[in-house]
């Protein structure tokens, strides 16, 4: 039996008016102005998937492309049952953003994806683009996904990426999914509105906190105290297993 604890946020920051951030949790999509912390406990059934995704580009499409995306991901991952099944899925949103980004109003739009999807026999890491997920167990965090980034001359990742969900289909999709064991543990989501505004340090003195409900609001306040200049979301999972 595989019991999870799963705090999620998603809110629009200080300076923009509109949220393209949402969060996913087990077919559940948020896309919040004011972010309210969400806490879940349940029995997880196989596959069970937690995502962020952050929207860019268009008039109006970075809410719409993140938001399509992570509907688009609970409508399919119920079939998931390993990395493959990930990897085309998520080319498949991928091309149906694209081609959502046709009309005027909406071109140029894309979103990153980040997240970790439980199935009957392993435990995935997925991402695409700059949104992160890390592994935490009090003492550390570590970056688990993969940055879609083009990184300065000190090797720091920039905010210019080299992937999305949406991008042109002449240009092939290469989704990062790394299977891990099932275990229990504790995982951290986040968009760059979190990472891009926390430095290491302070993300692991978060992550440190005993109470889950503690290091959200820790993450929640110190991304406000550093001017919340992006929307900003996350969703801190523990998985335990028997």
């Amino acid at each position: 039996m595989i019991r999870v604890s799963v705090r999620a946020f998603t809110d629009t920051g200080l300076r923009r008016k509109r949220n393209e951030d949402a969060v996913l949790v087990n077919g559940w999509v948020s896309q919040t102005h004011n972010g309210v912390l969400t806490e879940m406990r349940m029995q997880a059934g196989a596959p069970f998937v937690c995502a962020v995704a952050d929207g860019m580009g268009g008039h109006a499409g970075g809410d719409v492309a993140s938001r399509t995306a992570l509907q688009m991901v609970a409508t399919m991952s119920p079939g998931w049952t390993g990395a493959d099944d990930i990897s085309s899925s998520l080319s498949y949103v991928s091309d149906w953003i694209h081609d959502m980004s046709r009309d005027s109003e909406l071109a140029g739009m894309g979103c990153t994806i980040a997240g970790v999807c439980l199935t009957a026999d392993d435990l995935l890491v997925f991402n695409v683009g700059d949104s992160r997920v890390y592994s935490f167990d009090g003492d550390s965090l570590d970056q688990l996904s993969i940055d879609d980034s083009i990184f300065d001359e000190a090797g720091r990742p920039t905010n210019i990426i080299t992937q999305s969900l949406g991008q042109t289909s002449e240009v092939p999709l290469v989704p990062h999914v790394a299977p891990l064991d099932v275990r229990s543990g504790s995982f951290l989501m986040c968009s760059d509105g979190v990472h891009g505004q926390m430095e290491h340090h302070d993300l692991q003195a978060a992550t440190s906190c005993n109470d889950r409900s503690d290091a959200a609001a820790v993450v929640i306040g110190t991304a406000r105290a550093n001017g919340a200049a992006d929307n900003f979301s996350f969703v801190l999972l523990d998985i335990e297993t028997d």
